[in-house]
This record gives structure tokens, sequence and C-alpha cells, in this order.
């Protein structure tokens, strides 16, 4: 079957990545966690690699805009899983680090986030899953700046 074989809207790649969008967010609450988000996770792991981050440097990271950030920021703050403070030096950045508690979903975490993965492409073999990856990669790596939110 070719994508000219498909009606529509199935053979359209924005109408794929909707719909695998929708399993991911599925298998994500259903196997790692319902409280904590994928996208808050991706600021967990940022945290534990870098040990702490401006909200700038975290949009950039995890590829999200201010104002998601920010959200996300006082979401997770609130949850006790980051804390927040000023910036040594400059007043109008927050530096963003791991709680314990944070750092500990983390480590919960990590092991659920490869499952979530293995169920979402456990089932093509190592070649399809790469080219999965690197499509995606490509295609994200070619989008223009700008095309994202502010």
């Amino acid at each position: 079957m070719t994508m000219a074989d498909l009606p529509e809207p199935q053979r359209h790649v924005g109408n794929l990545i909707r719909r695998a969008q929708q399993l991911h967010l599925a298998t994500w609450a259903r196997v790692a966690s319902p409280e904590i988000t994928s996208a808050q996770y991706s600021i967990l792991a940022v945290l534990a690699r870098v040990g702490e981050a401006s909200q700038r440097e975290l949009c950039d990271e995890v590829d999200l805009d201010r104002s998601t950030i920010a959200d996300l920021v006082r979401r997770m703050e609130k949850a006790g899983l980051i804390a927040r403070q000023r910036a040594a030096g400059d007043a109008r950045r927050n530096v963003v680090t791991l709680t314990e508690h944070g750092a500990a979903e983390h480590a919960r975490l990590v092991p659920r986030v490869v499952e979530v993965q293995r169920e979402l492409v456990g089932h093509l073999d190592s070649s399809e899953a790469a080219a999965l990856f690197r499509g995606l990669w490509q295609m994200l790596e070619r989008s223009d700046v700008t095309d994202r939110p502010a």
C-alpha cells in the first residue's frame, strides 16, 4: 500500500503525526505517568543532565516557547519537582533546579520512558525504528525556527 492508495486524510503526514501524538499521550499516561507529562519529564531530564538552567535555556533544550515553559515551570514548582530562584547578578533571570523529589521522580520515570518507547516502536524492526527516528529528526531539523510559536 502506498500513500496514494489511502483516502483523505489518512494519506497526509500531518494526520499521521497527530494520530501518533495521540497514541503517544495515551501510552505515556498509562505506562509512564498520568500526573507528569512527557514535556515535564523532558524538563526533569534536562535538569538531571545539566544541573541547573534558566527558563530560556529550558526553552532551547526542550524546544518549547517561553509561555509554555513558564507555565510548566510554575506547575512543576507547585508540585515540588523543581525549585526556581533569581540568578545571582541578573534579577530578570530565573534559574531552575531539580528538588530531591524531582530527582526521585526522574529516576522513577526513566525505565517507564524506555517502556513507552518500546510500546510505540517495539513492533518495528531495528532498521524501521531507526528510519522513523531519522525521518522525524530530519523533518524537525529542516523546520524553520520562525515556524514555532513565540
